[in-house]
């Protein structure tokens, strides 16, 4: 390539804007950044349909932007046959003869030096064209969520999980193996991609989190009050918001009646909209900015029973300056010290233990400010995105100049 301007074909399951939940925080700040050392070609799914209206807005980080919509409720009816078969449900979900002829297209005129596919759900556009190294960033092992959403459920569900996890693992195998490289959110995510599919390039890519974005409030929330934010049509979002509201809460509010709950986030579920009815719960919906609804709270509760890689909600709060209790799932990732710039708490036993991780923060506020100075001074040292992004060149890099060899 020389001094030239390497060339990347960027495949994203999700429109990467707004950067409002996990995997589209990730790609968001990736990419936008990827975006200033390269020429970067953006190819997404819409979804839902109306993030079309954001076109105009990433065609000012990227050199082109071809967005695909998809309406997921007509694409998972019409993935209800594949269960007769043995593929993964993920597969004809995100199916779609418009993006593969978009992504064929773009192969043939750009020519690009890399493709970057997220998730396994764009591999297959990706695997089209083995001529183009490949650099499959998974996030997450997601056949392993399966497997724990099954080892919890009953009759059926128990059943289709445990299809939708061994199908899985067998094309995460197949992926990570014709990938050059293949990238995780965290070292435990690695280890496990690399016994899944033994010979592939298994590396860990950390999430960050964008620390003049998220900073501190002046002071510190004075009442007794905490939060949990994220997507709230998410399985596991919406377990951990009923089991803080039903299990930890009533606990807290036996030594603190005031003490109050802010559940905020997108999309709702009736489940969750109807913790609206406890006293002292607030369910916000969808709010533009969520910095005020995290750093307005004394504490920030993440009781996540199945989490997999880093989660972006606790780097977050952590760089709000919010002292953060969580679960061991929660934490799994994150490199901080327990006790010093974080708080876990076993998840479980109606909620007993993180009650009283919550109690002893609200108890004695000057631990609870360390911990969140400590928090804050952890991310600014560990997790800022630029960081991230000079790694992904990287790996872009490596995979295409390992492919001319090659040649």
């Amino acid at each position: 390539m020389g001094a030239s301007v390497m060339r990347v074909l960027a495949l994203t399951h999700r429109t990467p804007f707004p950067p409002d939940k996990g995997d589209k925080i990730r790609t968001h700040h990736l990419l936008t950044r990827l975006a200033k050392r390269c020429e970067v070609h953006l190819m997404a799914f819409a979804e839902p349909p109306s993030d079309l209206d954001h076109a105009a807005r990433l065609r000012r980080h990227f050199a082109s932007v071809t967005l695909v919509p998809l309406d997921m409720r007509w694409q998972r009816v019409k993935a209800l046959p594949w269960l007769l078969g043995w593929q993964p449900l993920t597969l004809p979900v995100f199916r779609s003869w418009r993006l593969r002829a978009e992504v064929d297209r773009a192969v043939r005129e750009l020519n690009p030096d890399a493709i970057l596919a997220e998730s396994s759900s764009m591999a297959p556009y990706a695997l089209r064209h083995p001529e183009v190294p490949l650099v499959m960033d998974f996030v997450d092992v997601d056949s392993a969520k399966w497997r724990a959403y099954a080892d919890e459920a009953s009759f059926p569900m128990r059943s289709v999980y445990r299809r939708e996890a061994a199908t899985l693992q067998e094309y995460e195998r197949e992926v990570a193996r014709r990938a050059v490289i293949s990238t995780v959110t965290a070292d435990r995510e690695k280890v496990l991609l690399a016994a899944i599919a033994p010979g592939c390039d298994a590396r860990t890519l950390a999430n960050g989190v964008d620390t003049d974005y998220f900073g501190p409030a002046a002071t510190p929330a004075p009442d007794a009050s905490a939060v949990f934010f994220g997507a709230m049509d998410y399985h596991a979002n919406v377990e951990a918001a009923v089991f803080l509201v039903r299990e930890v809460m009533p606990r807290v509010r036996a030594r603190y009646p005031d003490f109050r709950v802010v559940i905020a986030g997108s999309r709702p579920t009736p489940e969750v909209l109807a913790l609206a009815a406890v006293e002292g719960v607030t369910v916000t919906g969808y709010v533009e900015d969520i910095r005020p609804y995290v750093t307005g709270c004394a504490v920030c509760v993440i009781p996540l029973r199945v989490a997999r890689g880093v989660q972006n909600k606790v780097l977050e709060a952590m760089a709000m300056g919010v002292p953060v209790v969580c679960s061991p799932a929660a934490a799994e990732g994150i490199e901080a010290e327990p006790g010093t710039q974080l708080v876990v708490a076993p998840y479980g036993e109606q909620g007993a233990p993180m009650a009283e991780a919550v109690l002893a923060l609200l108890h004695d506020r000057a631990r609870a400010q360390a911990i969140a100075v400590a928090a804050r001074q952890r991310v600014e040292a560990r997790y800022g995105w630029e960081p991230r992004s000079d790694e992904l060149l990287g790996m872009l890099t490596e995979a295409s100049e390992r492919r001319a060899r090659r040649a």
